[in-house]
C-alpha cells in the first residue's frame, strides 16, 4: 500500500511508539503490581477465536473488504492522528504515575484533570481511536480482528486498573467513576 493516508497512519504510530518508549523512563517508582498476563491472555485468545471462526467460515484475513478512497483516507488519518494526539495529552496529564503495566506507584496520584475528565482511561480511548482509523484505512479482516483484540486485552486492563484504584483510593475513586466514563467520553 503506498497510498499518502497509509504512509501517515504509519508515521503516526511510529511516532507514537518512540514517544512512548522515550517516556517510559520518566515515571515514579513502581510500589504494587497486578495482572501482568490478564490482558495480554485476552486478546491472544480473541485473535485465536477469531482467527478460528475465519477459518470455520473460510474468510482470508488478508483478503480487502474494500479500497479505500482518498476521502476515506483523509478521515481514518485524520481520526489516528487525534486518537494519537489524545493518548499523548493523556500520558503528559498523567506524568510519573504512568506505567505501561498495571500498577500503584510511589506516592500515586489520582489525576481528574484534562483528559481524565473526559474518561477515566484516555490512554484506551486513544489507542482505540488509533486502531479503529487504522482498521478501516487498511481494509482487511485482520485489522478488524486486531482492533477487537485490543479492545478486549483493554477491556481487562481498564477491570485491573478499577480494582487498583479503588482499594488505594477508595472513596475519591468511587466518587470519579460516577461522573467520568470509563472509555467513551459521556456515553461508557
Amino acid at each position: 500500500m503506498t497510498d499518502p493516508t497509509w504512509v501517515f497512519i504509519q508515521c503516526c504510530w511510529a511516532a507514537w511508539v518512540v514517544y512512548w518508549l522515550v517516556m517510559a523512563f520518566a515515571t515514579k517508582r513502581t510500589v504494587e503490581r497486578a495482572g501482568f498476563l490478564g490482558y495480554r491472555l485476552v486478546a491472544v485468545i480473541v485473535i485465536g477465536g477469531l482467527a478460528a471462526a475465519g477459518r470455520f467460515l473460510h474468510v482470508s484475513s488478508h483478503s480487502p473488504l474494500w479500497q479505500t478512497p482518498l476521502g476515506l483516507g483523509v478521515v481514518t488519518a485524520c481520526i489516528v492522528l487525534a486518537g494519537a494526539v489524545f493518548t499523548v495529552w493523556a500520558r503528559i496529564t498523567l506524568g510519573r504515575n504512568w506505567s505501561a503495566e498495571v500498577t500503584f506507584k510511589q506516592d500515586h496520584e489520582l489525576i481528574e484533570s484534562g483528559p481524565y475528565a473526559l474518561s477515566r482511561h484516555p490512554i484506551y480511548t486513544g489507542l482505540i481511536l488509533m486502531a479503529l482509523g487504522t482498521a478501516i484505512n487498511y481494509g482487511r479482516p485482520i485489522g478488524f480482528g486486531l482492533l477487537v483484540a485490543l479492545c478486549a486485552g483493554l477491556w481487562w486492563k481498564a477491570r485491573q486498573e478499577e480494582r487498583i484504584m479503588s482499594r488505594h483510593f477508595p472513596n475519591a475513586y468511587a466518587d470519579y467513576k460516577t461522573h467520568v466514563s470509563a472509555v467513551i467520553p459521556f456515553v461508557l
